[in-house]
């Protein structure tokens, strides 16, 4: 393959202006060059007569690296291109950094031949400052194939063809050679319609001036959607006065992504309050963001080349970190707490997630630290822990314990037989003392009334500041609403009293008291509490420092609890189910279990209507088990029938840390037999729970038993990456206000990007909901969102049209369902993409 044996119009084509174009012989030794075209003589100053005959590595300052050589040997044995960059020397002595893409050819009879295409990338490189690391990721997802060599002509009256295209326009194009032999218009129907104008008047300004035409452009490709081309042509007069252009084009749209890519990432590293450190293989710090030097008080310069040793407080031995990194090293990343110190000596307790990045071989590069400073939380836990439970300004009952307590009281009246009342009491006229006084004398004021309301009660009791200057108290063992009238009244006499505040001054305040009585087990604690409330407006409408007991004291079977208690026996709650798209392989993988109430007179009813009584009362533990059976139930049908198909359910914090969760999970896979993964459990990114530590190893626990933890509506609340690190979490769930302005707003699109990019780096698939368009399902595909539930995908269906739409054998819905053989080969709901 001698250069003067090439065909002249080979010759020609292969002369594209600034393009390096070089051919060794790939089965001689040392790899000789059999070709150079006049671009590799500009940027080499060698003529091809000096190279030709010599090694292809004659440039070269140093030998390759050891893994440039098998990245090179591996291409050439599978047939398939590489791209590398090292150094080079031109044939004046200068130094330039060479970006070389070389493809194996293979001739008839088998011999080989190596295309080089090469290209000066100095000035790319030269400016190495942030991200360094990830740049090097970039680089491997820039490894195009050499690009489409092709011969365009143009005839007079505008009609174009190709008479000569390279091998490769399937790969780039998705269309056959044959089919642009005589109609370009394949081609150029499938461009962007802007980017075709812009494209056509290019070529037309080439025609007229005879210059090169370099254009990049938008181009739909029929299987791998849009892609960004780049061309560059040299025009020539044809004798009927037509037009050819000797041209190159490639594929740019890795390249310009990661450019996007690392643009956003960058924002990201710098904006997250968050703090972030990146450090080599050998563990030396190479990054940090701003947020880093908040929180630990060193500076970029200072922290730089250091080991993230210099934090250590002392207090974990080289055990805990000899195990963190055994963690990192079998699961990708690790999670907890790290006691550190700042520069200046104080205390620094962190939640991190420490991750590996590995490369293409799977050998770790870099790790990346994400960290958030709980040390305050650390040090007010056993507040914290009182605040569960009490108010912490009066010490009585905060309203959430109040509510337990008086539920466990409701439950033993159907022992007692003896009565509960319970009094909601409101101050009269508190507003003017903390206008007059101030807050810090209202806060005093309300601190004695709280102490006389326990003088006045007997330790059976329970005795609760629902907040502002409401109190409520629970009356046991009373026989009648009247008894409880007598203590109500007794406590206004001792109210009354004056109070001595700050500053010698002293004020009277009376209150409103409103009573709720029963001796029915049946009655809901919130449903008490809110006949007590409404008393209480009775008695303040008469005037000040009065009592009103409630006209409804007895359970009388028309109050929403005992409603819903019927209507869970009586089967009225059903599930309905939306399905969740993989778009990794356009199969539906799970469905979204959404609970609906066929009310008897009322028609169906939302979750708004009902189910914030059935999480807080002790309806939740039969609801929880029903949900878990009725989804198990269903996953049971899907896995019948070889569907690698989950049902998604969203539970309470309470569901989580009691263990019902567990439970109910565990008596639900034994008695439909089911394989793991069969549930994806749903908690709030806004749930806050009361033993962090308690609902990871619930969590962990239901992991075992088939579930996948998904964080949903990540986005709606105020977000924290530590905080989705806190929990065993697999899905971050984006919620359906963040994408919906996702295809008209850039900077919802940057934002939505983000979260993706992070969620990734964390090793958690996606999944957006609420997509209800094609333009919002076109632009989380270019985002890399792992999974989409929306309208657009489907409605959410009742249990029969589930089984009609999806599994009946006439069944022809949207998307097919999962199947288990395929779910072992493709990336669902039970792997994380674990990229960055």
């Amino acid at each position: 393959m001698a250069p003067h044996t090439l065909p002249p119009s080979l010759t020609e084509l292969l002369e594209v202006p600034g393009i390096a174009l070089t051919i060794a012989d790939g089965d001689l030794p040392g790899c000789p060059l059999v070709f150079a075209n006049k671009g590799f003589e500009q940027l080499t100053g060698y003529t091809r007569e000096e190279v030709l005959g010599r090694s292809c590595r004659l440039l070269q300052t140093v030998d390759l690296a050891p893994e440039a050589s098998h990245c090179l040997r591996r291409a050439i044995e599978h047939r398939t291109p590489v791209t590398m960059t090292h150094e080079n020397r031109r044939k004046d002595g200068s130094r330039y950094d060479n970006e070389l893409t070389l493809a194996p050819l293979y001739s008839r009879d088998g011999h080989c031949y190596l295309v080089g295409v090469q290209r000066d990338v100095s000035q790319r490189l030269r400016p190495r400052t942030r991200w360094r690391h990830q740049s090097r990721l970039l680089d491997r997802l820039n490894a195009q194939v050499p690009g489409v060599l092709f011969h365009y002509r143009q005839a007079p009256d505008g009609r174009g063809d190709f008479p000569h295209v390279s091998e490769r326009l399937a790969d780039y194009c998705g269309l056959e050679r044959m089919a642009l032999t005589h109609d370009a218009e394949c081609f150029f129907s499938r461009i962007e319609d802007d980017d075709r104008t812009r494209l056509r008047v290019s070529l037309t300004s080439s025609a007229t001036s005879l210059r090169l035409c370099q254009v990049v452009f938008r181009y739909h490709h029929p299987t791998r959607g849009l892609r960004w081309l780049e061309c560059s042509a040299v025009p020539t007069r044809l004798s009927n006065g037509g037009t050819l252009w000797h041209g190159y084009t490639t594929d740019v749209t890795a390249r310009k992504l990661a450019t996007e890519r690392m643009a956003l990432a960058e924002t990201v590293f710098d904006s997250t309050h968050d703090g972030i450190l990146v450090t080599d293989a050998d563990k030396r710090i190479i990054d940090v963001n701003p947020a880093f030097t908040k929180l630990t008080g060193y500076s970029a310069d200072e922290a730089l080349g250091r080991k993230p040793h210099l934090l250590s407080s002392g207090k974990h031995d080289a055990n805990f970190y000899h195990n963190l990194f055994a963690t990192v090293h079998q699961q990708g990343y690790w999670t907890g707490d790290i006691w550190n110190v700042r520069k200046d000596g104080r205390q620094l307790i962190e939640n991190a997630t420490i991750s590996a990045i590995h490369d293409a071989d799977g050998t770790i590069t870099h790790y990346i630290a994400v960290f958030r400073d709980i040390t305050q939380k650390h040090l007010k836990q056993a507040r914290l822990e009182r605040r569960a439970i009490y108010d912490p300004l009066t010490g009585l009952f905060n309203r959430e314990h109040f509510g337990d307590a008086l539920e466990n009281l409701l439950s033993g009246l159907s022992y007692t037989g003896i009565g509960i009342a319970v009094l909601f009491i409101d101050l009269d006229d508190f507003k003017p003392v903390n206008d007059t006084y101030g807050h810090a004398a209202g806060d005093d004021a309300l601190v004695t009334i709280a102490q006389r309301l326990k003088q006045q009660t007997r330790s059976t009791d329970l005795v609760a500041r629902l907040g502002g200057d409401e109190f409520v108290i629970a009356l046991a063992g009373m026989r009648s609403a009247e008894k409880a009238e007598k203590v109500a009244f007794k406590i206004l006499d001792d109210l009354i009293s004056p109070i001595a505040l700050r500053g010698e001054h002293a004020i009277t305040l009376s209150a409103s008291v409103g009573i709720a009585y029963t001796d029915d087990s049946r009655f809901a604690p919130d449903a008490l509490i809110a006949a007590a409330d409404s008393a209480m407006y009775e008695a303040k409408s008469r005037g000040k420092n009065q009592v009103a007991i409630t006209e409804h004291q007895q359970a009388n079977g028309d109050d929403l609890y005992t409603r819903l208690q019927t209507a869970l026996d009586d089967g009225e709650l059903a599930l309905f189910y939306q399905p969740i798209l993989s778009l990794n392989d356009e199969r539906i993988v799970s469905f979204e279990a959404l609970v609906r109430w066929y009310h008897p007179e009322q028609g169906l009813l939302a979750p708004h209507h009902f189910i914030d009584i059935v999480n807080h009362s002790s309806l939740e533990r039969v609801y929880s088990a029903w949900l878990v059976n009725q989804a198990a139930h269903t996953v049971q049908r899907f896995q019948a029938r070889d569907m690698a198909v989950t049902v998604s359910i969203n539970v309470t914090r309470d569901q989580v840390e009691s263990g019902q969760l567990a439970d109910d999970m565990a008596q639900a896979r034994e008695r439909h037999a089911l394989a793991s993964p069969f549930l994806n459990v749903e908690v709030v990114e806004t749930a806050q729970f009361h033993d962090i530590d308690l609902a990871y190893n619930q969590l962990q626990h239901a992991r075992r038993l088939g579930a996948q933890i998904a964080l949903d509506d990540f986005g709606s609340g105020v977000s924290s990456l530590t905080y989705a690190s806190q929990l065993p979490i697999d899905i971050v769930k984006i919620d359906q206000a963040v994408i919906r302005h996702l295809a008209e707003r850039p900077q919802q699109r940057r934002y939505v990007s983000g979260i993706i990019d992070m969620a990734h780096a964390m090793q958690r698939v996606v999944l957006a909901e609420g997509v209800e368009s094609v333009e919002q399902l076109d632009v989380l595909r270019q985002l890399g969102c792992d999974m989409v539930q929306g309208f657009l995908i489907g409605h959410p269906l009742p249990s029969q049209e589930l089984e009609a739409h999806y599994l009946a054998e006439d069944a022809e819905p949207l998307y097919p369902l999962a199947l288990l053989a395929e779910s072992r080969q493709n990336v669902g709901l039970s792997q994380a993409p674990g990229r960055l």
